[in-house]
């Protein structure tokens, strides 16, 4: 079963909507843009819409007729504190320690 993908992202001040190997099509709002996305959707076997915002990261996802994109683990609170414990301690040492050279830094 062939699926399709459309993105529906911000374009020059307008919204667009394309679909695999086609041509954007501009819309006024992200809403028109959204419910193009969608009729073409339904006229496919399968696919899925992604919904970028202003920014360019994905907002959101859907999938028609297909298996869902499975969502990636969330980390645990303990592995963040963790991560930020890590952070904090190689900064302290860098700050601590501004006249050690780099490995990669040529010696004077």
């Amino acid at each position: 079963m062939a699926s399709k993908t459309v993105h529906v992202f911000a374009s020059g001040g307008e919204w667009a909507m394309k679909g695999e190997g086609g041509r954007p099509k501009s819309y006024r709002t992200q809403r028109e843009a959204i419910s193009a996305g969608l009729t073409l959707l339904r006229t496919k076997p399968a696919g899925q819409l992604v919904i970028h915002g202003r920014n360019g990261q994905i907002r959101q996802h859907q999938t028609y007729k297909m298996t869902p994109i499975q969502e990636p683990p969330k980390k645990s609170r303990s592995s963040r504190r963790i991560s930020s414990a890590v952070g904090r301690l190689a900064l302290e040492r860098i700050n601590a320690d501004g006249q050690t050279p780099c490995a990669h830094a040529p010696e004077k």
